[in-house]
């Protein structure tokens, strides 16, 4: 083994010497400068700081394009396609269902509410001029409670009081309703010599 090793050192020695051409030397000259500059820059805190930034800004800036390349473009696509979906059905059934008003025709109002309305009820005759009483019924169609708005003979004459009263106790009214529910409103009537008139 050393033999051997002698040997191919005296085969080395008898190669001819080559020497590095001056290109060569001034571009490893170059290269070793860079190399002493690179490492002193490492010395300096500032420079490690700045490479630190450079190095978290790269990683941040790879995160959020593989981000968008694939996370954000599986939900853009997805959520397009629904909105697009959403608007057509919204314009399919929603749009003809909906009521077009044509010019020249009458709007029927629908019957949410209705008012109280006078159903049956006793004659009484008032002599001594008109009468005007408000009426309050209840969700039965029953009178709750009276009072007389002008006619103020009536209120001196404690007969025709009660007359008035017990034709109003007998009378049978509509109650007001409000979305099918019966409710209290109020009932304005007329009395007069020759008729009664009544207004909700």
């Amino acid at each position: 083994m050393k033999h051997e090793a002698a040997q191919l050192s005296r085969w080395l020695r008898r190669l001819p010497t080559r020497v590095p051409s001056a290109e060569l030397r001034t571009s490893l000259r170059v290269i070793a400068g860079r190399e002493r500059q690179r490492r002193l820059a490492r010395r300096n805190p500032g420079s490690i700081f700045q490479t630190v930034l450079q190095t978290v800004f790269r990683a941040w800036r790879d995160r959020v394009q593989v981000l968008s390349e694939h996370v954000i473009r599986s939900f853009v696509l997805p959520m397009a396609g629904g909105l697009s979906s959403a608007v057509v059905l919204f314009t399919m059934f929603v749009v003809p269902a909906y009521p077009l008003r044509v010019p020249g025709a009458y709007d029927i109002p629908t019957e949410l509410t209705t008012k109280v309305a006078l159903k049956v009820m006793a004659p009484f005759v008032n002599s001594d001029g008109d009468l005007v009483v408000d009426v309050r019924v209840d969700g039965q169609g029953r009178m709750i409670d009276y009072v007389i708005v002008s006619g103020g003979v009536v209120l001196t004459n404690m007969q025709m009081r009660r007359r008035l009263e017990n034709v109003l106790l007998f009378t049978e009214f509509t109650p007001a309703t409000s979305f099918g529910q019966p409710m209290q409103s109020t009932l304005r009537l007329w009395f007069s010599s020759s008729h009664i008139d009544v207004r909700g």
